[in-house]
């Protein structure tokens, strides 16, 4: 799921990512390792892949201690679209999901768009699953 988001969201803003280094036979490999070979004894997190890298990696990449993460600007996204989701919210068939907490979908919304909630996943899979349902028709027993 991760890997999926993450490929998503660095193609919609044109960034390479590091998806490609991972395959089955990586990951596999990598679960395989004795936990000092992925945090050493000092706390340095990946430890084995710096160390490989060091003389193709500046060193100043490889030594850096922060996590650098690419966010999402779902917020504004999401604010942006406020008029389309709250239309979709609103409508007969977001009601009638019996899959979708109705009330509680509503409130946790204006929460977010308050700022008093966090815009998360689960926002995004009400409006997919609202819109979905209408565009493919969906009847539901």
């Amino acid at each position: 799921m991760l890997l999926r988001y993450e490929d998503r969201n660095s193609m919609a803003a044109s960034v390479e990512s590091r998806v490609p280094f991972l395959t089955p036979q990586l990951a596999e490999f990598v679960t395989s390792l004795p936990e000092e070979y992925l945090i050493s004894a000092d706390g340095v997190r990946k430890s084995v892949f710096r160390e490989a890298m060091r003389g193709i990696v500046p060193d100043v990449v490889l030594d850096r201690k922060e996590k650098i993460g690419f966010e999402t600007p779902e917020r504004k996204w999401l604010l942006a679209l406020r008029p389309w989701v709250e239309n979709l919210l609103q409508s007969d068939r977001a009601r009638e999901l019996r899959a979708l907490d109705y009330p509680k979908a509503v409130q946790y919304w204006e929460a977010a768009c308050a700022g008093r909630r966090p815009f998360g996943t689960a926002i995004w899979r009400w409006i997919n699953l609202i819109e979905w349902s209408q565009r493919a028709g969906a009847q539901y027993d």
